[in-house]
């Protein structure tokens, strides 16, 4: 992950040091930061960072444009997410009598100064019981709903991707979810999880989907935690609640030691990692980060995941309490192979 890329967003969102004003920072270094918070999915963000540089620090104003116009882009397609979703939970409600509640994406985004300006996907809701009648009301309206994952059901509703969730963890071990209100900029409210819930869910799908599917943890998933976990009140004593005894008990605090690490996260209380799991900070990053591009050839990848299944043996038994072959692989190589990885 670029460095400067991190100081920089750690200097516009949690009070750190301005790290343009002590290096140079030519023409090409500037668009590769542009380049990169775009697979980061963090370029908007990294905007608003920049906009805190003094004027003559800031990048040339051919690239500038280029994150003004990307911005702008995001902007809008947020806008008109947040419009569609309003009218599909309001249509949702008057005719079912169905409150869903938001998760991730458009409620994360709450959390950040400039809420537009955090890329979201599609509109992920936690339906539970009401799924099966939300998806049956909209294919009786002609739309079509893929209910082949059994952990919840996709539609697509004036070309928004949703996902009605039957259940929001992915071995079907969830907790009793709540819902909140919350207010949008223009003044409409709808339901999200209160922000100890959200960490939870949030910590599940980073851990998930960086172990099953291999995936780098991605810097606006870091973005995401500690605007999370320093939002007002966040209470991480609940948090440590819901999380004891989980598959994600160390991994939050992995998780939020390593946010400390990169970001600063000012007023935060770090939770300590247990010190007879000789896990440190750096240990997310080996772990969650450092994943090599995809391999073309099946028996690659399983060598490298192998590998590495040895190399942090250690490591991922102070996590998990277990190897990754007994927590993992001997569970699911099968169906990766049967799927053709």
């Amino acid at each position: 992950m670029n460095t400067l890329l991190c100081d920089i967003l750690r200097f516009g969102f949690f009070g750190g040091d301005n790290p343009v004003e002590r290096r140079s920072v030519d023409e090409g270094m500037w668009q590769r930061l542009f380049e990169e918070s775009r697979k980061e999915a963090v370029t908007a963000l990294l905007y608003d960072a920049i906009l805190k540089l003094p004027p003559q620090q800031r990048p040339p104003k051919k690239i500038l444009f280029h994150f003004t116009s990307y911005t702008s882009t995001v902007e809008t397609d947020g806008r008109r997410r947040e419009c569609v979703l309003k009218e599909f939970l309001g249509l949702v409600k008057d005719t079912l009598a169905v409150s869903p509640i938001l998760v991730k994406g458009i409620s994360l985004a709450q959390y950040y100064p400039e809420p537009l300006h955090r890329e979201c996907g599609d509109n992920d809701l936690y339906t539970g019981d009401s799924t099966q009648a939300i998806s049956s009301f909209f294919e009786s309206k002609g739309l079509t709903v893929d209910r082949k994952d059994p952990r919840h059901d996709t539609l697509s509703y004036h070309e928004v991707l949703f996902e009605l969730h039957n259940y929001l963890l992915y071995r079907n071990d969830d907790i009793r979810w709540t819902g909140v209100s919350m207010s949008l900029g223009d003044g409409s409210t709808l339901l999200h999880l209160p922000p100890e819930q959200e960490a939870f869910f949030v910590a599940n799908h980073i851990e998930y989907r960086a172990t099953f599917f291999n995936e780098a943890v991605r810097l606006r998933s870091l973005l995401d935690w500690s605007m999370l976990v320093t939002s007002k009140g966040f209470d991480f004593g609940e948090l440590n609640r819901i999380k004891k005894g989980t598959d994600v008990d160390v991994f939050v605090d992995l998780l939020t030691n390593y946010c400390m690490q990169q970001f600063g996260l000012k007023g935060l209380t770090v939770p300590e990692l247990p010190t007879d799991k000789c896990l440190t900070p750096d240990d997310f990053y080996r772990l969650f980060m450092q994943v090599p591009e995809r391999h073309p050839w099946a028996l690659v990848r399983v060598c490298r995941r192998t590998w590495k299944y040895l190399r942090y043996n250690r490591k991922y038994h102070a996590l998990y309490g277990k190897s990754m072959f007994r927590r993992f692989y001997f569970k699911n190589l099968g169906v990766a192979i049967k799927q053709h990885v």
